[in-house]
């Protein structure tokens, strides 16, 4: 009964799909013929066979994948391959021997899924339990049940699908490999699914990493021995909860709170402590003034604390102590990027990436070189180049670009200059890097205007 439910259920939604796209498989002055296929259900991917055509019929023709529609790029090919799951109608066509009349048959080719299924554990004791989700695509058909193998000496359970938590007891906590075999009962496409279980040795879970991504947003993650809910805890109080899954786990969450301390605690009682030992934040923050870039942060109380680093810009270790780093070794209108790296109860806590362009520091203070407004390259020995004046030991470099921004010349040193060549008159950008009195290096974006 179960397999005419089934194909009922295929026959009415295609049969309806099919009228709406003008389905012709059959009609006036046409009459029905036989349609023998080897069968008509499979899993993919599925080879359709036609086993014998009819006697009294001849010209026969085959459309595997009819859509409606006037019968076009017939095939008299008797066998078919469909490599994508589904329903899918088939049309015979072919003519009566005796007096020439059209005959038409369809027939529905139903193509099974053979996708694994998906399975989340949960362990606790000595007890293991599994959710098993059939993640097909909608519109194809699930599996019925599944057998469960649960790799000790018991034997192996009958699942029907869907279903709750199913759950085993072991007589001991040695690793285990389960394996959860989906199928269907029209048509058996055994395909079987396998999971190690590794019973937790460790009686307190631990965050292994905790990382700061911007001022709101973190990230923890931590080794989920027992596939469980996960509830956040900051400060001993719940901020979140998270679904669990065996293995590596990272999960992120906000909170937009300071001087804060995290833990994360599992939601049964499998472990002998359910709660993690904390990892503190540390409201690390940069301020630019008109010297430096002062950093701060507040390290918590009696937690020790080790291999604590403050990176600049990704490669530099700035070393420390304290709560305060002031970082006078930068330049004006120069972005640098610091993070705090440190390691407390196990756990590596990383800071967010602050980036701090200081334009407090002012890039025209004591700047003892001098670069002309205008020159005139016309040979009476009067501005007839451009160049800069003043301390040699100061000059970097002067970049002269055209218009377009394309480099015309490069200066390095103060006895250089540019003679304007064959540019026509006009205004061009130049780029002078140089340092200052306070040896801050300093870039100065200006226009030199050239006469004829």
């Amino acid at each position: 009964m179960r397999l005419h439910i089934v194909f009922w259920i295929f026959f009415s939604s295609i049969a309806s799909f099919g009228q709406a796209l003008n389905d012709q498989c059959y009609g006036p002055n046409i009459g029905s013929g036989s349609l023998y296929a080897e069968k008509m259900i499979g899993c993919v991917p599925f080879t359709l066979h036609i086993i014998k055509t009819d006697s009294q019929s001849i010209g026969h023709k085959f459309i595997y994948d009819y859509k409606g529609g006037f019968p076009a790029n017939q095939t008299e090919e008797k066998s078919f391959t469909y490599t994508t799951p589904g329903a899918y109608k088939v049309m015979q066509t072919s003519f009566r021997k005796d007096n020439g009349q059209e005959l038409r048959v369809c027939g529905i080719v139903t193509v099974l899924d053979t996708n694994k299924l998906i399975v989340k554990p949960q362990i606790c004791g000595n007890k293991v339990s599994l959710e098993i989700i059939d993640g097909k695509k909608a519109g194809l058909l699930p599996y019925d049940f599944c057998i469960i193998d649960w790799g000790d000496s018991s034997q192996p359970e009958k699942v029907k699908l869907p279903s709750a938590l199913v759950s085993h007891n072991y007589a001991s906590k040695t690793d285990k490999t389960i394996t959860i075999t989906g199928r269907y009962e029209v048509d058996f496409c055994a395909t079987t699914t396998s999971i190690n279980i590794v019973f937790p040795k460790v009686n307190q879970p631990q965050i292994s990493i905790l990382e700061k991504s911007n001022q709101d947003n973190f990230s923890l993650t931590f080794n989920n021995y027992s596939g469980e809910k996960v509830n956040i805890l900051a400060n001993n109080s719940i901020i979140a909860t998270k679904n669990g899954e065996v293995g590596l786990q990272k999960i992120s969450f906000t909170n937009a709170a300071k001087n804060v301390c995290y833990a994360i605690q599992m939601a049964s009682a499998c472990f002998q402590n359910n709660i993690s030992k904390e990892i503190c934040d540390i409201d690390f923050e940069v301020i630019a003034t008109e010297t430096a870039n002062e950093l701060h942060w507040k390290l918590p109380q009696s937690v020790t604390i080790k291999g604590f680093t403050v990176e600049k810009n990704t490669e530099t270790k700035l070393s420390t102590q304290g709560v305060v780093y002031t970082d006078t070794l930068i330049k004006c209108n120069q972005q640098n990027c610091y993070q705090v790296h440190f390691t407390s109860n196990e756990t590596l806590f990383i800071s967010d990436k602050i980036c701090v362009k200081n334009t407090l520091i002012s890039c025209l203070i004591n700047l003892p070189l001098y670069i002309p407004l205008a020159f005139s390259p016309n040979n009476d020995g009067i501005n007839d180049t451009f160049f800069v004046i003043g301390e040699g030991d100061r000059f970097i470099s002067l970049t002269i670009y055209d218009q377009k921004g394309k480099l015309i010349k490069v200066l390095t040193n103060l006895n250089e200059s540019w003679n304007g060549e064959n540019y026509l008159p006009g205004i061009y950008p130049f780029l002078l890097k140089a340092t200052n009195i306070g040896n801050n290096e300093v870039e100065l974006m200006g226009k030199v205007m050239l006469l004829r």
